[in-house]
């Protein structure tokens, strides 16, 4: 991390040259690097709601940090660390770099910074400039310090499933071969093709996805590998470039691929090999660079003995497989999800959200979430929208959910173990199989009648 250490170094320089502590954020509000002082008294965790709000302002001198309206719901309201804080946008030709700010500690160096505040401006623009030529066509930035996670993408957890997952995408970021991402419909398989992306060699290339399902069999040639002029009816004069062309020295991301029809995965197969490509009526080929992921929520393996996939071509795209498991299976990462979809939701629900009861979480942990993220997502803009306060509670949610989670406190038994419980089996399923040979296997083990398990499946709604 030698941008973070040159960052860091800066700061700490012009900290004790200027007698002030002083905290770099990302553009999304993140802290990139403070003083020891800083991290020590106000922790990593920002409030981002007030970065919304400042922004644009160029420079802003805070009086009072923590009694202010754009405070309200940070974990300091009312008790801010901060005395004073003179704030900056980091802008470059229109560029957004994130913010830098010199805070007060104590209330000697508050009145310091308030009543010399011009000195101080031109010293944060002139650190501010110092780091954005730092982080200009820096690779490491952009690889490194670019959000996991976007609006909408949830690429993060605290399960040992997703701690693996990004494990593994940190070792493979020097690497080109070929990733196919398996999970449930709705587990963040495009997120994570993003996400790979963005921490590669190549993410300075485009990132062209393809929902293999939603292109016709006729046109999957065509769209694939691009067109000569006049190739067929109606084609466009000068041709078309495919979407392997459009990927070059970028990545393809091929949702869906199992949808590919099984007369044109000779050809896929061969591209994958050779990266050459050769239009539809052309005659001339082309060497294309591009690196491939493909997702699938079917096991491809089944597809193989149905004769709808080729053998060959699942081995040439599982080099790095990666499965996602289901939202079920990860409930210790609900905790963070929730978070961060209340902050990535505020601005379509128009509120903004800084906490959740403890019955909202146990409501959640109580589902089994078969729709996985996409459900998830839906059901707190849901309640975003139906709630007043700016606290989510149980009342909040979707009736249907609701209705689940009553459900289970009528049971006699704990929402947590209520949990557990459908977590414990799901992972005995997964390991024994969902076969009538399996739920034997995984009665036995739980110590309960193989009739006991059906009812414990209808009862936590598992699919069996």
């Amino acid at each position: 991390m030698i941008l973070l250490s040159s960052i860091s170094k800066v700061i700490q320089a012009f900290s004790g040259l200027l007698q002030v502590d002083i905290a770099c954020f990302d553009k999304s509000g993140r802290i990139i690097a403070a003083t020891e002082d800083y991290i020590a008294l106000k922790g990593m965790k920002v409030h981002a709601p007030f970065f919304d709000k400042i922004y644009g302002n160029h420079i802003t001198l805070l009086h009072q940090p923590g009694d202010m309206n754009m405070c309200e719901g940070c974990h300091f309201f009312h008790k801010c660390p901060s005395k004073a804080e003179l704030i900056q946008d980091m802008m470059f030709n229109g560029e957004k770099f994130g913010y830098l700010s010199f805070v007060s500690l104590s209330s000697e160096n508050k009145s310091v910074l308030i009543d010399q505040k011009d000195f101080y401006t031109e010293w944060l623009t002139r650190l501010k400039d110092i780091i954005i030529s730092i982080l200009r066509d820096s690779n490491e930035f952009k690889s490194n310090l670019s959000p996991v996670y976007s609006s909408g993408n949830y690429i993060f957890g605290e399960s040992n499933a997703f701690k693996y997952i990004t494990k593994l995408v940190k070792k493979m970021r020097n690497s080109t071969s070929t990733v196919l991402i398996t999970g449930e419909t709705g587990t963040g398989k495009s997120m994570l093709a993003k996400y790979i992306h963005e921490n590669s060699t190549v993410s300075e290339g485009p990132l062209v996805e393809i929902n293999c399902a939603s292109i016709p069999e006729s046109l999957f040639e065509s769209e694939l590998f691009g067109y000569e002029s006049g190739a067929f009816t109606n084609a466009r004069k000068g041709g078309k470039k495919g979407y392997f062309e459009s990927a070059d020295n970028g990545t393809l991301f091929l949702d869906e691929i199992a949808e590919i029809p099984i007369h044109l995965q000779s050809k896929l197969l061969k591209v994958l090999q050779d990266g050459i490509i050769q239009r539809v009526g052309g005659t001339s080929v082309k060497k294309v660079n591009a690196r491939i992921i493909a997702a699938t929520n079917q096991p491809l393996e089944k597809s193989i003995q149905e004769k709808k996939f080729r053998s060959d071509l699942f081995y040439r795209l599982n080099v790095i497989p990666i499965n996602i498991p289901p939202l079920r299976e990860r409930l210790l990462d609900l905790p963070v999800l929730v978070e961060e979809m209340m902050e990535n939701l505020k601005h379509r629900s128009g509120k903004y959200f800084n906490s959740y009861t403890s019955g909202f979480m146990e409501a959640l942990t109580a589902y089994h979430w078969s729709g996985n993220l996409r459900e998830l997502e839906n059901v707190i803009e849901y309640s975003m929208n139906f709630e007043n306060d700016s606290t989510l509670t149980e009342a909040s949610l979707p009736p249907y959910l609701l209705d689940n989670y009553n459900l289970n406190l009528n049971s006699g038994k704990s929402i947590e173990l209520v949990g557990m419980e459908r977590e414990m089996i799901m992972q005995k399923l997964n390991l024994y199989g969902n076969s009538y040979n399996g739920k034997q296997m995984v009665a036995k083990e739980l110590g309960i009648s193989v009739r006991t398990l059906y009812r414990k499946l209808d009862k936590l709604q598992i699919e069996s």
